[in-house]
């Protein structure tokens, strides 16, 4: 096993879902995470969206940026990027080796995700970066990334998920994810009940975006990007085109816009930045002939607002889904959404992962709800046999792990 393949695979003998073992690494390395302006993201959904738009905001403002999000899809280092170039091997390595052996000392043996962050908290400090974009893991209030002194709190969305973690009401999901609230600005990206009750309760520094905006968005589906027009509280009226495809963009964008424009970057700059957006494996267009879309929709919420921005395909006929779910998830809703794309779906095994359900299951799951269904063995084999049926649309989705095979 090389040393990347080690830090992935770190499996510490005591793991708690709490920040304490991160406080106290930190201190040891004399708390880098202070040494830069931090913009925190926290949500079930979105929150790698809405660092994509940051990162380019902040990027072409001049700023020196660095951005921490999570999962991967290609490879590990896609986690940590510096002025948009993922962190290199030999950077990696040498911060990973440095850390097992300060901390070995004290008896400190992170997860892998905590000594990722770690090391990213390390690499910003040392290449003096101007602001920090930063993803929560999971949660918020007891995650690993939550040792920061933030300028913003980004909170996209909640819906149930981690129940296992973070409850099993979205009253008690909203207490985890505002837990991420400091001091600073805090902008929540949808206006659900619980999340704004929350927040109220922590801060008084509080943008809604459903009530900071007037929006209307329409999606182009020839070049693949998000149209939007809206009027802000001084109704004023801007036009943008967004280089991240679907509705559910937009809410992601302006979370974005309200840090930018707070910090003063100028409109024409984040005009420009918001067409040039990338964000991998996010209704991606990976394929013209056949058209071929990637999305990491993992979770009910997701392949909610994936059917809305695809409703235009109402010949059900004409396109397929190649399809993986996880265990954890909930599979029956998630499949009713798919239902609203297509008709058709293959199901397939994702080779190494044990959460990822049996596709026969999820081939029994999917009866009544699909005209026809497959059953293929592998990623690869999948998406061969959807080319094979020579559909308008070839969806790929259900979960990042999938997606992982179509783009290494």
């Amino acid at each position: 096993m090389n040393v990347i393949e080690e830090l992935s695979n770190l499996n510490p003998p005591n793991t708690e879902f709490n920040n304490k073992l991160m406080l106290k690494a930190l201190l040891l390395l004399e708390n880098p995470q202070y040494t830069y302006k931090v913009i925190h993201i926290a949500g079930t959904n979105g929150k790698g969206s809405t660092a994509a738009f940051l990162e380019e905001g902040l990027f072409q403002a001049g700023y020196k940026t660095g951005k921490f999000s999570s999962p991967h899809i290609s490879k590990i280092n896609e986690c940590i990027t510096y002025n948009k170039v993922q962190i290199d091997d030999n950077t990696l390595v040498r911060h990973y080796l440095e850390l097992k052996s300060i901390l070995g000392k004290s008896n400190i043996y992170p997860s892998s995700f905590e000594m990722l962050t770690l090391i990213m908290f390390r690499f910003f400090a040392e290449k003096g970066i101007d602001y920090l974009i930063l993803e929560t893991g999971m949660g918020g209030r007891d995650d690993c990334t939550n040792v920061v002194n933030s300028n913003y709190s980004i909170i996209t969305n909640i819906s149930l998920e981690h129940t296992q973690w973070l409850g099993n009401s979205l009253s008690e999901i909203a207490a985890h994810k505002c837990g991420i609230i400091k001091e600073g600005l805090t902008i929540l990206g949808e206006n659900i009940p619980e999340l704004v009750t929350t927040a109220n309760k922590m801060t008084s520094n509080l943008v809604l975006i459903d009530n900071q905006y007037d929006y209307t968005s329409k999606l182009d589906f020839k070049n693949f990007t998000t149209l939007l027009s809206f009027n802000d509280k001084e109704n004023k009226s801007y036009q943008f085109e967004l280089g991240l495809f679907g509705y559910f963009q937009v809410r992601n964008f302006l979370c974005a816009y309200t840090v930018l424009k707070d910090l003063g970057v100028n409109v024409n700059i984040i005009r420009r930045a918001a067409k040039e957006t990338i964000w991998l494996g996010r209704l991606q267009k990976i394929s013209t002939y056949p058209l071929i879309l990637a999305d990491a929709s993992h979770n009910e919420s997701g392949t909610k607002v994936l059917a809305e921005s695809l409703r235009q395909y109402k010949n059900k006929k004409e396109s397929i889904i190649v399809c993986s779910i996880l265990k954890d998830k909930d599979i029956d809703k998630m499949l009713d959404n798919y239902s609203k794309i297509s008709q058709n779906i293959i199901f397939c095994n994702i080779s190494n992962q044990p959460r990822a359900s049996n596709p026969f299951i999820l081939a029994k799951k999917a009866r009544h709800k699909f005209k026809n269904i497959y059953v293929i063995p592998s990623p690869e084999l999948a998406l061969y046999q959807a080319k094979k049926m020579k559909k308008q649309l070839v969806l790929i989705s259900g979960s990042i792990y999938l997606l992982k095979n179509y783009f290494n």
